[in-house]
Parts: C-alpha cells; sequence; structure tokens
C-alpha cells in the first residue's frame, strides 16, 4: 500500500490538492466514476493535513468544492439525458430512485452524498426527476459540507492514533 501511496505522499501540495479534487469531483461527474476512492481520499486528504503536508480547511475547501461541482454536472446530465440513463440502471429501479427523490427532496440528496455508488446516481436522479435546481443545488451544499467535514475529521484524527 505504501508503494501506491508514495507518489501522491512525496508530491508537493498543490498536486495533491488537484488529485485529490479529480478523483473527487470524477466520482459524480463520471458514470463508470462510482468505482472512484473518495472515500479513501478524502481520509487521506485528512491524514495529511495532520501531519502538516496539507492545511485542513484549504483540503475541506478543495473537498466540498470538488464534490459540488461533480453534483452540478451529474445533475445536468440526468437534467438532459435522463431517460437514456436509466436503460443503464434499470428502468424499474431508475424510476423507483426518482419516486424517491421526488418525495424526499433535498434529504434524498443529503443521504445520497453519504452512501457510496448512491452519491453517483442521485444527482442524475434528481436531475432527471426535474427537481428544481435551487433545491437540489441547496441540497448539494449541504451534503458535501457534511460529507466533507465528517470524513476528513476522521481521517485528521486517525493520524492522531497512528
Amino acid at each position: 500500500m505504501d508503494s501506491l501511496l508514495r507518489p501522491l505522499l512525496d508530491a508537493p501540495a498543490v498536486v495533491v490538492y488537484l488529485v485529490c479534487a479529480l478523483v473527487i469531483t470524477a466520482e459524480t461527474a463520471l458514470l463508470p466514476g462510482i468505482v472512484l476512492p473518495t472515500l479513501s481520499t478524502v481520509l487521506l486528504m485528512g491524514f495529511l493535513a495532520e501531519r502538516g503536508t496539507l492545511d485542513l480547511g484549504l483540503a475541506w475547501a478543495v473537498a466540498v468544492a470538488a464534490a459540488v461541482l461533480g453534483d452540478q454536472l451529474a445533475y445536468l446530465e440526468g437534467r438532459h439525458w435522463g431517460p437514456r440513463l436509466s436503460r443503464r440502471v434499470g428502468r424499474e429501479r431508475w424510476e423507483r430512485a426518482e419516486t424517491a427523490v421526488a418525495r424526499y427532496g433535498v434529504p434524498a440528496v443529503i443521504a445520497g452524498r453519504c452512501l457510496a455508488g448512491v452519491r453517483t446516481l442521485v444527482p442524475r436522479v434528481a436531475g432527471s426527476a426535474a427537481m428544481p435546481y435551487r433545491r437540489f443545488a441547496a441540497g448539494s451544499v449541504a451534503a458535501a459540507v457534511l460529507w466533507a467535514s465528517a470524513e476528513l475529521l476522521v481521517g485528521h484524527t486517525t493520524a492522531l492514533v497512528v
């Protein structure tokens, strides 16, 4: 594991921020991004902040901004190509997800951010279900703040134990 992380651990902080931002954004912005290790990425950012490699406040801002950007891109994709995307997931599952997002609204967006795999689909479903953009954006920002804060703090406090 150390050999996989060594290039990132030895890289300048700006490169670490950029790589982490790309991974976090790509998870939701790209449908195949579902396999990207965003949880590990944010935990690593918290760990590196404790070690002094990254600034915790800047790491938080990067994680939140990247998560929100990925959500916005996925929402727009769902808005424009929702019915086509449903073929990949299965029409019945897609319709159940749309019903849940329509019923629960912003809480569904917030919950979706906290569940790996689901976090990639919820913004697309919200766009497809024609959730008003302002409501979606508010939920996306709230979810990103909650998610990034929790994961960074876990990574940060884990570094204290190690």
